[in-house]
């Protein structure tokens, strides 16, 4: 509150009377002030009675006002109301007051500053803590104050302005601070332009990795064009399509799948070809809106949908805004992304999505976009559908300035080893990369698990089957003529000794990828489908589907497909973990040690999923892939006890093949019982197993990608939870968890909600870690792509990124190790799908090309340093780092709030 003195003294005798007052202005603009009377004589003054009080021009009430006797050093105060028309805030006006006492009068004016209102005071404390935080920076990044005016004097690699920058932000606050005293108008106004002109002249060299000022946005994609979508039919581009389109339809539908809010309709087509022309095909045209000069350098951008059943059948799209064409193959799509961006689910199909973006074909006037889908000659017949959505023509924004490409220049030699801070002894957990064979460079410095990607899958272990295997009418499987043992098997051992024997004894550990899989596996096994149940979908809640690669179907008992999967992981895991000559191994060699092993992978389908949870929160069992030559294992038993349960017994056989103490002499005990399966191949002795016993098992995976989907997340947990519990009251329980980590892929990419999506499959998976129903997680192929929607664009590594885009990398790779940090205690390992250069389909790993730690590893060491240090990305990554917050509370739905 404000405070003046304003009236003097007026002398009566012994009596000396002086006004003071403070004022305040009030929510409705009115102002009350708060008289103060002191009696500064030596009698009392009596009958004291204040009969004129003005502020401005504008009288207070109530008048006139008594406030008694006031003996002598006394004060008695009163208050009165002013109303808004005494002035505005800020204006200079007279204050007076005047009264009388027995035997005398007083009074006094003087010239006052009217207060602000209780906001206008608190928004300009604001202000001035805004400023004030601006003006020195954050402890990691202080801003500089150069003396000597051309930086100089400063590390121009962090934030610096020049003394008189500083000093006109300084007076700016100054004047600001003054106000809250005697109010100034003015100076709210005047400090947010003197910060406004401060963030603009604080000034980096952006050497630093861990800090940049706001590069702008760069030459971002604009729209030039795009279709009105009122398509019609017209003449073919290529002649040799029928200009019935062998009775193709095109329409215009509302967007049909889950994430419908906010989309707009999608071009649907329905692909017919009858197999009797040189092409099959559909063409159309719609008119563009505007019509435009398409100029250089423009590209065509379009989202198409595919369902998985159309895979192999759509041969390319044509394409035309003039009169030249250019062909966009879409064929390339079908098989490479096995972890496909975006899932969606149309009339009880799996539906994916790609992007589509390429040169436009002529520049200059345009005014009607063609679109044509076509298969090539030679092709059997075939239909199936597919949707277009947002196309559109592009070009670089005119307007601005394209960002420069970041250079990395710290090599992996010289910077810190990522081990040297994520490890055990630090609380951590080990950092791993891919790559097998003698551990040296990028690999020896900074990680220290590794696996391969594909050569203990089981086309490559498994490739010739036994000749024991036949269908259920008796008949050998094609492939399955080996005299059964050893010989079935081709196992890459130097890729592994190269590792146990680099370093020290142990230095460096093992992870295995993968038993069972849905893709490559030799033909020989793919062709095994279940004996009595239908192979192919066929509408069943089992969904039951084929898995890649079948080019045969066979029917085969589910007692003959248990043995050949309990055969397979047994032979696979005792070959590295025993020195038995049975299973290929020798005392000479030794044992090849395995820290963890993946034994099933991404067997929950691509979207059942996310029709069934929210339908049933606690379904999983409808909503798995159903890969035949795996759930042969359960075939009509597929409904039942959990036990028959073919991912149950997967698991099963891999804690017979790696046995601990316990499972042992559980094997022993129960040996009667054991099916007779397990007894044919000689992988016991007499019921003993104990040949084979280690003290420290390898830990058994369930891997799978997708995670950030919520619906995909509970899925796994509920499949864990059934089954481990199950294993509980198993004869053959070994103390271990069934399934004992959750191996989440992470193929991820940078988006502004990825961490905290991630975070809750995470907290979705510790709980059962804290439930004793599971011991662990690990990101088993992190990596992350830079989407068309990221800051700065795209890329596709091992492509250069823009500085922009280099930042956006390193913020989410910081938020993601944040998230391993905070659940460390629950996470075995984390591992980058890729030492340098590129991971899985163009994502960006730690080090570049060359080698050089890039903005991802420096996001990775420090995640709260690089965040300080690129605010200007708070705004995209909004909330993010706050969720992962210690204490914040993560909403599992159902299952409660999990916080840590």
């Amino acid at each position: 509150m404000l405070f003046s003195v304003f009236g003097g003294a007026f002398a009566q005798g012994t009596v000396t009377l002086v006004t003071t007052a403070t004022r305040t202005q009030l929510s409705d603009g009115s102002y009350q002030s708060t008289v103060y009377l002191t009696n500064n004589g030596t009698a009392t003054a009596q009958n004291v009675v204040v009969s004129t009080a003005m502020l401005g021009t504008a009288a207070g009430s109530p008048l006139p006002k008594a406030v008694g006797n006031i003996p002598p050093r006394a004060v008695v105060s009163t208050a009165f109301t002013f109303p808004a028309s005494a002035g505005l805030s800020g204006a200079a006006v007279v204050e007076r007051y005047s009264g009388t006492y027995t035997g005398g009068t007083f009074g006094g004016s003087l010239r006052v500053v009217l207060p602000a209102t209780p906001d206008l005071t608190a928004q300009l404390n604001s202000l001035i803590a805004q400023g004030q935080a601006l003006a020195a920076g954050n402890a990691e990044f202080p801003v500089q104050v150069s003396n000597a005016g051309n930086g100089s004097d400063v590390n121009k690699a962090l934030p610096w302005v020049t003394a008189a920058e500083f000093k006109a932000l300084d007076d700016a606050l100054k004047a600001a601070r003054n106000a809250l005293v005697q109010w100034n108008a003015q100076a709210m106004p005047n400090l947010q332009s003197a910060m406004a002109a401060f963030k603009g002249q604080i000034k980096s060299d952006g050497s630093d990795p861990y800090f940049r000022l706001d590069p702008g946005p760069g030459r971002l994609p604009v729209m030039v064009t795009a279709p009105t979508n009122a398509w019609s039919a017209r003449t073919p581009l290529d002649a040799r399509v029928p200009a019935d389109f062998d009775g193709s339809t095109f329409r215009m539908i509302p967007y049909p799948f889950a994430d419908a809010q906010g989309q707009a309709q999608v071009l649907l087509i329905n692909y017919f070809y009858r197999g009797t022309t040189t092409f099959g095909g559909v063409s159309m045209q719609s008119p563009l809106s505007p019509s435009v000069d398409v100029p250089t350098g423009a590209t065509i951008e379009f989202d198409v949908y595919y369902p998985k059943s159309g895979q192999g059948k759509l041969m390319r799209w044509r394409l035309t805004n003039r009169s030249t064409t250019i062909d966009s193959y879409l064929r390339g799509y079908d098989y490479t992304n096995l972890n496909p961006s975006w899932v969606g689910s149309y009339n009880g199909e799996t539906w994916l999505k790609t992007h589509v973006s390429v040169n436009v074909p002529q520049t200059g006037a345009s005014s009607t976009f063609v679109l044509e889908l076509h298969g090539e000659n030679g092709r059997p017949p075939e239909s199936t559908s597919v949707m277009v959505q947002n196309l559109k023509i592009t070009q670089p924004d005119p307007k601005t300035t394209a960002l420069p490409n970041v250079v990395n220049t710290q090599n992996q030699s010289v910077v810190a080893p990522l081990k040297s801070l994520y490890n055990n002894a630090n609380g951590y957990f080990m950092m791993g990369a891919l790559g097998t064979g003698a551990v040296t460079g990028t690999r020896a410095r900074h990680y220290e698990i590794f696996v391969d990607g594909n050569n203990l899958k089981a086309d490559g272990t498994h490739p010739r089957g036994p000749n024991w295997l036949t269908s259920v009418l008796g008949e050998p499987l094609t492939g399955a003529t080996t005299t059964p043992g050893v010989g079935e098997y081709s196992f890459p051992d130097n890729a592994y000794l190269g590792i146990r024997d680099s370093g020290t004894p142990g230095q460096y550990k093992i992870h295995g990828h993968v038993m069972a899989w849905y893709n490559q596996a030799p033909g020989w096994m793919t062709q095994i489908t279940p004996a009595t149940l239908a192979a192919g979908y066929n509408g069943t809640p089992y969904f039951y589907g084929l898995g890649n690669g079948v080019s045969r179907q066979t029917a085969v008992s589910k007692e003959m497909a248990r043995r050949v999967q309990f055969n397979h992981i047994t032979y696979v895991m005792r070959h590295f973990l025993t020195t038995s000559t049975k299973y290929g191994s020798s005392a000479a060699r030794g044992v090849i040690p395995f820290s963890t092993w993946d034994i099933l992978n991404e067997e929950v389908h691509e979207s059942r999923h996310s029709v069934n949870i929210p339908l049933d929160p606690n379904s999983w069992r409808s909503s798995l892939k159903h890969t035949n030559w795996l759930v042969a294992m359960s075939d009509d038993l597929i409904a039942g006890d959990l036990k028959d349960h073919y991912v149950y017994l997967l698991f099963k056989f891999a804690h017979i093949a790696a046995p601990n103490a316990q499972m042992a002499a559980a094997f022993k005990a129960n040996y009667a019982s054991l099916p007779n399966y397990m007894k044919l191949d000689g992988h016991d002795d007499n019921g003993s197993i104990d040949a084979y016993v280690t003290s420290n098992p390898t830990k058994l995976v369930y891997n799978d990608y997708g995670f950030t989907a919520r619906s995909k997340a509970r899925t796994v947990y509920n499949m864990v939870r059934a089954l481990n519990s199950a294993w509980l009251s198993d004869p053959l329980y070994d103390g271990r968890p069934l399934i004992e980590i959750i191996g989440n892929q992470a193929h991820d990419a940078v988006g502004s909600t990825q961490a905290s999506d991630t975070q809750y499959s995470t907290a979705l998976f510790a709980k059962l870690v804290d439930d004793h129903l599971l011991s662990g997680i690990d990101f088993s192929e992190f990596d992350l792509q830079m989407p068309t929607s990221a800051p700065g664009g795209g890329a596709t590594a091992p492509a250069a990124l823009n500085i922009r885009q280099s930042d956006a990398l390193g913020y989410q790779y910081a938020l993601m190790y944040k998230l391993f940090a905070k659940f460390a205690p629950y996470i075995h390992h984390v591992l980058s799908w890729g030492v340098a250069g590129s991971g899985w389909q163009g994502s960006y790993v730690l080090f570049d090309g060359n080698s050089n730690a890039n903005a991802g590893y420096y996001g990775a060491m420090n995640p709260n340093r690089f965040l300080l240090g690129h605010s200007y990305l708070d705004d995209y990554f909004a909330g993010e780092n706050d969720k992962l917050k210690s204490g914040y509370g993560i909403d599992l739905g159902d299952l409660g709030v999990y916080k840590r």
